[in-house]
């Protein structure tokens, strides 16, 4: 019998990251009680999901297991001035206090206790899924300008008591454009990256992996494809451990985007260490991409870890694909 192709093996493993689909069912029935929770309190306020899940990038969690958080933006709506020194407004602590008091009048709700440095509230399930409301304005001060197609930015609460910036919803078109350009190769190749740093324990924040491979793999695919080379996801993740050196000292931004840079509150010493060792791991990923014998399956397999698929594994798996 056949043993799986490296190129089938790849396609296992990004349908092993995906989520949970019963687990995804149940978010969004969280979601849209809390959301029918927050709207019915707080008249002219609405509720919309962000990060990961908005931008199609969120991976299973570690173990294949239940854990599932869900990120969601309480609009006030929009501002167009901040409020002069001394005069009354809103803060994001305050903005806080509101969310929580529309949470108190449905006992349904286990609100955490307030975490200094992480201006949110969060609600905890038994089953260990969680929704992080962040208390936001939609900018249109002029000071992050958009044009009238184009989503506005948002500000949000810091841990300093200030707003700032965050252009979730930019963030989240920008990706979806970039992916299309990149023949649909994008978000399957952040979902490798992310799994790829968890298996090695690189310590890149999940947004911050985001980022960087929406800048390398973009420009890299439409390299390749003007050149009409052959390749698949080995290469590209290959590609983007190779040329990640290159960008990870620096604080990363999507282009055009008003969310701050990011560089995963690490020094640049400590990102030039993770750009020299995940150059090394090109290496590596370069020669497995070049290997065309059947040890070639065993090497990815030790590359990203027990969860990508063996020859053993594998045989069932594709024998599922043709019947």
């Amino acid at each position: 019998m056949p043993l799986l192709s490296v190129d089938e093996a790849f396609g296992e493993l990004l349908h092993r990251l995906e989520l949970n689909q019963s687990r995804v069912a149940l978010a969004s029935q969280r979601y849209n009680a809390v959301k029918a929770t927050i709207e019915g309190a707080l008249p002219g306020k609405t509720l919309r999901q962000v990060g990961s899940f908005q931008r199609k990038t969120k991976i299973r969690p570690v173990g294949l297991g239940d854990q599932l958080d869900v990120d969601a933006v309480v609009s006030f709506g929009r501002f167009t001035h901040y409020a002069p020194p001394n005069s009354a407004g809103t803060t994001p602590s305050k903005a806080l206090d509101i969310v929580r008091r529309a949470l108190s009048s449905n006992q349904t709700y286990r609100v955490m206790p307030q975490e200094q440095d992480h201006p949110v509230v969060r609600l905890q399930y038994a089953d260990q899924m969680a929704i992080e409301l962040i208390p936001a304005y939609e900018d249109y001060t002029g000071q992050h300008p958009r044009g009238p197609n184009e989503p506005a930015c948002y500000i949000v609460g810091t841990a300093s008591g200030s707003w700032r910036p965050a252009d979730y919803d930019y963030d989240a078109q920008i990706i979806s454009v970039l992916n299309a350009l990149s023949k649909s190769k994008l978000v399957p190749t952040i979902k490798l990256a992310k799994a790829y740093s968890r298996h090695v324990t690189v310590p890149l924040k999940s947004f911050h992996i985001e980022v960087l491979v929406a800048n390398i793999i973009p420009p890299t695919v439409t390299a390749w494809e003007s050149k009409n080379y052959s390749y698949g996801y080995p290469h590209l993740i290959a590609s983007f451990l190779s040329q990640v050196p290159y960008f990870v000292t620096k604080p990363a931004t999507l282009q055009g985007s008003y969310s701050p840079p990011v560089n995963s509150d690490l020094s640049v010493s400590t990102l030039s260490s993770v750009g020299a060792f995940l150059a090394g791991r090109a290496e590596v990923a370069w020669r497995l991409c070049a290997d065309k014998s059947a040890a070639a399956l065993a090497g990815w397999r030790d590359f990203f870890g027990e969860l990508f698929p063996s020859s053993e594994e594998g045989i069932g798996w594709a024998q599922a694909l043709h019947r």
